[in-house]
């Protein structure tokens, strides 16, 4: 009765024999003595049970059967090529998709810089980028419907582990020509009286500034309130107040607002989501090491 314990080996030879209809010639593109090409071809045709060549005048010629056989093979090696080629493209990390999920503040600037970083090394590669606050984050990145998360504000999760990339201060933007733009440092006491732009009320950075402010016993004219910092920045520009925003925001946002270094410091960070159950993949330390090298920069 005929075997499937092919080994790979004996296909080799067969396709080898058939391409070159010559035992001398199969043995060379192998790499192999002619004996060891004979014997892999004996054992092919015992183990399929089929007659596939002929031997006359001390050549082996194909059989009406081996030319069947072959064309089949011919059809399974490609697929099994195509296997080869995307390990390959897997292993130089061209090749694959990588989700990730990040605040909105974080998708409107700062990360679609560090994406086409990572996209012009890693052609090939599908990336996705999705919004959400960040408990949304954590919970994509946990659930593993996301490979990465990026949130400014830490956030516990017990399916998600996080890594602080870096910290920095944040910085004070201003509209130009601001009574206070030749400043290179703006103190607390200088925004007594301001208009100021503020984050949502119940933000993690509304709540920061606004406890910085009252310990320095200095009163701001509240008034505006808007969710992302870009809208932030954009009010700003528009001569409608001064605010605070991270560092990740004010380097983008430096051809459009005066931007000035703030005291007391108000320390901001950058964390990473991972998920706690799978392990990293190279495509996403890859993106992660442009992610901390941006962040490098801003300090």
């Amino acid at each position: 009765m005929p075997s499937t314990d092919l080994s790979l080996r004996q296909v080799e030879a067969f396709c080898s024999l058939m391409r070159w209809r010559s035992v001398t010639r199969a043995a060379q593109a192998l790499g192999i003595s002619q004996p060891a090409v004979s014997r892999l071809l004996a054992d092919f045709e015992t183990k399929i049970g089929l007659a596939l060549f002929e031997r006359r005048q001390g050549r082996l010629l194909p059989t009406a059967e081996a030319h069947a056989l072959h064309d089949e093979v011919e059809r399974a090696f490609s697929g099994f090529e195509r296997v080869v080629q995307a390990a390959a493209q897997i292993r130089a990390q061209r090749r694959g998709v990588l989700r990730v999920a990040a605040s909105a503040d974080l998708c409107a600037d700062f990360l679609p810089r560090v994406a086409a970083a990572f996209a012009s090394e890693h052609e090939g590669v599908d990336l996705e980028l999705l919004t959400g606050d960040a408990a949304e984050v954590a919970e994509r990145v946990a659930t593993q419907r996301c490979d990465l998360g990026f949130v400014t504000r830490a956030v516990a999760h017990p399916g998600a582990r996080l890594e602080c990339l870096g910290e920095w201060p944040l910085r004070c933007i201003l509209p130009r020509g601001h009574r206070l733009s030749r400043k290179r440092v703006i103190h607390a006491e200088d925004c007594a009286g301001e208009r100021f732009i503020s984050f949502a009320a119940a933000s993690e950075a509304r709540i920061g500034i606004d406890r910085l402010f009252a310990e320095c016993g200095v009163s701001r004219e509240l008034g505006v309130e808007v969710v992302l910092a870009q809208s932030v920045v954009a009010m700003v520009e528009a001569g409608m107040g001064v605010a605070l925003v991270d560092a990740l925001t004010a380097q983008h946002a430096t051809a459009r607002v005066s931007v000035k270094r703030f005291m007391p410091t108000l320390p901001g960070a950058l964390h990473v989501v991972r998920s706690a159950q799978r392990p990293a993949t190279v495509l996403g330390d890859a993106f992660v090491r442009h992610a901390a090298a941006a962040v490098a920069r801003l300090r």
